[in-house]
């Protein structure tokens, strides 16, 4: 089958090669499923992974990615009854973590095998296009939002409301919050109006407010948020939260974004979470409290964001097709791009959240998200 594959560690455009003759996945166990991917998701934690992890720790050749759709073809003896499978069904998952590091399986493939515990029916509504984006980012928020404990009526900012996370974020913050609550989005101005519409009452373009703390003390401190949900990951905003974030009140936080894929970045970015979230208030620490959350894809979280979308209650925004940019991404993709438009794509990605991109077989286009 055809797949990009990556023996060592480095940025995609220095490792990642398209091959024609990776072998195709069999069932990995009686309870997984075999998926003829249409789509993948392109995340910036599998970006930072496949540049950073040494391939001593992980098998070789990898597949990069996680997050699928496609259409079914094979099922193992031990699929539970209730998951209802049958072949020719389109479904959309995840890979675990564990077989993606041991056993070297992602989903930038024609074919992907993963456990049917995260795989379902793509529901009513939404085309295996929009489900593709659906496990890592709409499962991530949804941990964001439980973590917040919001209850109606709360006033709630979000940082990094146009992004795969944030997108989700700002939907299930309104639908928590009702129609009494305040929803304040902060993204680009280009982006403002897909917020507004998703749910935000105001929106801050982070561009003509920088930088955002301050302009967040001026104008939010009175009254202040009574929760601030950072989904992208902005150390500033939490060391200066203390005018515009009620005491008490939690700092929701994907942790620090690092600024490269780098060692050096990232071990910068584990020493900020560490600093936000033990050292104490007289000796320089925050003042509130600081809430960093971990989005894996657990079973029942994927379940929940499945029935949201076939309620009506979720939806995965998608962008007008045009040419890709920097700013707007996911990419559908053509199965056989060059290494620089590959590069393009994580280039993009490691910029936002997460990206949708298709198996096409033709052209070159953008067509969803942030």
């Amino acid at each position: 089958m055809r797949a990009w594959t990556h023996t060592r560690a480095g940025a995609p455009s220095a490792v990642l090669t398209l091959t024609s003759s990776a072998k195709t996945p069999t069932l990995a166990s009686p309870t997984s499923v075999l998926v003829r991917v249409s789509y993948a998701s392109l995340s910036p934690g599998i970006s930072l992974m496949m540049a950073l992890c040494p391939s001593i720790f992980r098998a070789t050749p990898a597949v990069p990615e996680l997050d699928f759709a496609g259409n079914l073809v094979a099922l193992g003896s031990e699929v539970p009854r209730e998951k209802n499978f049958t072949v020719g069904d389109k479904v959309f998952g995840t890979v675990l973590l564990g077989p993606h590091i041991k056993a070297g399986v992602g989903t930038l493939a024609e074919y992907v095998s993963a456990e049917a515990a995260t795989v379902l029916k793509v529901p009513e509504g939404i085309g295996e296009k929009e489900a593709a984006g659906l496990p890592v980012s709409a499962c991530t928020a949804l941990v964001l939002v439980e973590a917040a404990g919001l209850k109606e009526g709360d006033s709630v900012a979000i940082n990094g409301a146009s992004g795969g996370v944030g997108t989700f974020v700002v939907q299930m913050v309104r639908e928590k919050v009702g129609k009494s609550g305040r929803v304040v989005g902060i993204c680009s101005e280009r982006n403002a109006e897909v917020v507004r519409g998703l749910g935000a009452d105001e929106v801050i373009d982070y561009n003509a407010h920088a930088p955002v703390h301050q302009y967040l003390a001026t104008r939010y401190s009175n009254p202040p948020f009574a929760v601030f949900i950072d989904a992208f990951g902005v150390s500033d905003v939490y060391t200066h939260c203390t005018p515009y974030l009620a005491p008490g009140k939690p700092f929701v936080t994907v942790g620090v974004a690092a600024a490269r894929n780098t060692y050096p970045s990232i071990l910068y970015a584990l020493y900020s979470m560490i600093w936000n979230k033990l050292w104490p208030t007289m000796l320089g620490g925050g003042t509130r409290e600081y809430v960093n959350i971990t989005g894996f894809v657990e079973p029942e979280r994927l379940e929940r964001v499945r029935d949201m979308v076939a309620e009506g209650k979720l939806k995965v925004v998608v962008d007008r097709e045009g040419e890709p940019t920097a700013a707007r991404s996911p990419f559908i993709i053509d199965l056989l791009p060059s290494i620089d438009v590959l590069k393009n794509l994580f280039e993009n990605v490691n910029h936002s959240a997460s990206r949708v991109s298709e198996y096409g077989r033709r052209h070159l286009r953008n067509h969803s998200a942030v």
